[in-house]
Formats: C-alpha cells, structure tokens, sequence
C-alpha cells in the first residue's frame, strides 16, 4: 500500500511537471511572435487536465513542493531559450525587405484589335506571366449594326518585369487611363512569419514532451494542442502562400477597346484644340453619312418587306373602294330605270285620261248636232 502511494505521488508530480512544462512552452511560442500579448493571453487561459491529479490554472499556478522546484529548475533554461527565439525575428526583420503588392489599372484603345490580343498573349507567355481572367465581346448585329468589339483581362505579371510590360503596352496601344497602387504588407508579413516559428518551435517541444508522456492523459492533452498549432500553422502557410503569389506577381487589369480614330492624349494649344475639333467634326459627318448608308444597305430586307405590304394594301383597297362604286352605280341604274318607267306610266295615264275627256266631248258635241238637226 505504501509502496502504490509513493507511486502514486511521483506520477502526479510527473504530470504537473509535464503541465508547467506545456504552459512555459506556449508562453515561450506566443511570446517569440509577432502577437505576443495575446498569445499569452490566450495560453493563460486554457487549462490541462492531467488525469484528475495535477492541472494548471489560469495562472499557470501548481500547488506543491515538486512542482514549485521543478519549475524552479527549469525557469533559467526556458528564459534563455525565450531570449534566444524572441531575438531571432528581429534580426530577421531588419534584414528582411519590403514586402510591396502593386496593382496596375490600364485603359487603352486600339485599330489593330486582333493583332493586339495575340501579341498580348505572346508578350505575357515570354515575360513568365499568366492571364487571370480575360471576357471578350465580339460585338452583335442585335444590338447595334456598328459592331464594336472589347476586352477586360485580368494578367498577373512577375513584379520584375511589370514596367517592361507596362511599356510594351504604351507602345502597341493607347492609354487613355491608367492607375498604379502599391499596398505595404511588410508588418503583415513579419508577423505570420514570427507566428509561424513560433508555432514550429512550440511543435517540436510539444513532440519532445509527447514521447515523454506516461499516461494516456498526457498523451491526450498534448495530441490536443499539437493539432491545434498544426491547423494554426496551416492558416500561416497558406496565408504566406498568398502574400508571396501576390507580391511577386503583379495585377494588371486590362481594358483594351477597338476604335477607328484614337483618341490625343496631349495637351494641345488654342490653335490645336480648334483644328481638332473641326477635323473632328467633319470626320463624324462623314462617319455618320456612312452610318447611314449601311444602315440603309442592311435595312433594304426589312424596306422590301414595308413596300411589299404597302403594295399589298393598297391594291387591296383599291378592288374594294371599286367594287363598292361599281355597286353603288348598279344600284343608281336601277333607280333611274323603275323612275322612267314610272313616270312613262304617269305619262301613258295622263294620256288616257286626255283621250277619254276628248272622246266624251266629241260625243256631247255629235249628241248636241243631233239635237239640233231635229
């Protein structure tokens, strides 16, 4: 019974030396970073639970003897360690350069368009870069019969050769806006690499202490945090991972426009400006009458069709409007006929009537003779 109790005292001063141990080195990574006050902060307040027996608070505080001498013991060795990973990253950081993402914003226009885009591709293949993103618009006779045809390319230049391209550019095009910007990520960059060291260098001690582990308890805890510092370390990689693809590789986004004049970019004088204008002036009424004529030229279908339908109505109109004169003539015919006839009829009567008065007349007038002669 003595015996499994000394045991028993010696593997919990076993654990919560291994719990000091755990929080000195998460202090020791988080204070070499660039972050310290809260990676500190944050190794303060987790907690190791080692079996059930010996645990570290909040304050990295043990009760005993044994873990007071043995934190003790270890104290000169974790501080010179500290001193030593701390001074690293400054040194480095002086020595390091300026980390720098410059992005290019070019407008151009151009009367070569299809010269221009494949020259582009060759130019970008030989400098060693590559087109992000690239939307052409070839034009659509639904829309306009003047087709106008663009590009909006996205190209990721290597930053040695970016004035080169820019020049390149300048001379087979005309820029008509451009805009440059230059963001300084340097501190940024320092602190996810003082981060990640210290990450590594609080991997490699918490590897030490799990081959040292003498219960499945500590094994746990430890196996804990090492995935924690490696999803962490993870994150910083792909963070630099990003970082250096974009301060190595410039962005330039490209807008090349096909047109039939280009526009000046200098600035000219009173004169200049007026003789511009007018040339200007004239070149869009001669554009604008040869508009016109395409225009008419590619509608000449559409005026075939108007006129055929025109045609079409008005003849159709036309057999109406006569078919209903030729009626209304037939019906007039008809009128005047049955009115002649009436009136011959009128005319037949009246006569009858005269005859009859005459008859009776010329008998009143025999009858009157006869009368006188007896």
């Amino acid at each position: 019974m003595k015996y499994w109790m000394e045991k028993q005292i010696h593997r919990n001063k076993s654990r919560v030396f291994l719990g000091v141990l755990i929080a000195c080195v998460m202090m020791g990574g988080c204070g070499s970073g660039g972050d310290g006050s809260a990676s500190s902060q944050s190794s303060k307040s987790e907690t190791y639970e080692m079996g059930g027996y010996g645990y570290v608070t909040e304050n990295t505080s043990v009760s005993g003897e044994a873990a007071s001498d043995s934190a003790a013991a270890e104290e000169p060795v974790l501080k010179t360690e500290l001193q030593e990973s701390s001074a690293e990253p400054l040194e480095e950081n002086a020595q390091t350069a300026r980390k720098l993402i410059k992005t290019v914003d070019l407008c151009v226009e151009t009367e070569n368009y299809d010269t221009l885009i494949q020259n582009l591709g060759q130019q970008i293949a030989a400098l060693g870069g590559y087109v992000e993103y690239q939307h052409q618009y070839n034009g659509s006779s639904y829309s306009s019969y003047q087709e106008t045809r663009n590009t909006n390319m996205t190209v990721r230049i290597p930053v040695e050769h970016l004035d080169e391209f820019i020049v390149t550019v300048g001379e087979w095009t005309n820029i008509t806006n451009k805009e440059e910007r230059v963001e300084d990520v340097t501190l940024q960059y320092v602190d996810l690499e003082s981060h990640k060291k210290a990450l590594l260098t609080e991997q490699d001690r918490l590897l030490e202490l799990l081959g040292q582990a003498e219960s499945v308890e500590d094994v746990i805890a430890i196996e804990q945090r090492l995935s924690q510092v490696r999803y962490e370390l993870e994150s910083m990689e792909s963070q630099l991972r990003t970082l250096d693809n974009q301060i190595d590789y410039s962005t330039v986004y490209l807008s090349i426009e096909e047109v039939k004049r280009l526009t000046p970019t200098q600035e000219n004088s009173v004169w200049d400006r007026m003789k511009n204008g007018f040339g200007k002036t004239i070149y869009q009424i001669g554009d604008g009458f040869e508009d016109g004529v395409i225009w008419f030229v590619v509608n000449i279908p559409y005026f075939v069709i108007w006129i055929i339908v025109f045609a079409l109505t008005f003849f159709l109109a036309r057999t109406i409007v006569r078919k209903r004169r030729r009626k209304a003539e037939g019906l007039q015919q008809l009128n005047g006929y049955q009115w002649e006839e009436n009136a011959k009829d009128k005319e037949a009567g009246a006569n009858a009537e005269e005859a009859g008065a005459n008859a009776e007349e010329a008998l009143e007038q025999v009858e009157q003779e006869k009368g006188s002669e007896e």
